[in-house]
């Protein structure tokens, strides 16, 4: 079961997911499509900077995991 809870402070979400019995709590950050980061969607593996391949769409904002 997945619940989402928002956080105003910063417009991130807080998921939380349960897998076999364990609780997992992630932080996404929302983006409006003219301020995602230059590495969304774009998975090169040549390079060190790797891409941004998991997100998803929510009330007009695209969330991305944040790692900060």
């Amino acid at each position: 079961m997945n619940i989402l809870k928002t956080v105003k402070e910063d417009n991130s979400i807080w998921l939380e997911q349960e897998y076999a019995g364990v609780t997992v709590m992630t932080k996404w950050r929302a983006y409006t499509v003219g301020d995602l980061p230059k590495n969304f969607g774009c998975i090169e593996y040549e390079t060190d900077v790797e891409g941004i391949d998991e997100w998803f769409n929510y009330k007009g904002l695209t969330y991305v995991r944040d790692e900060r």
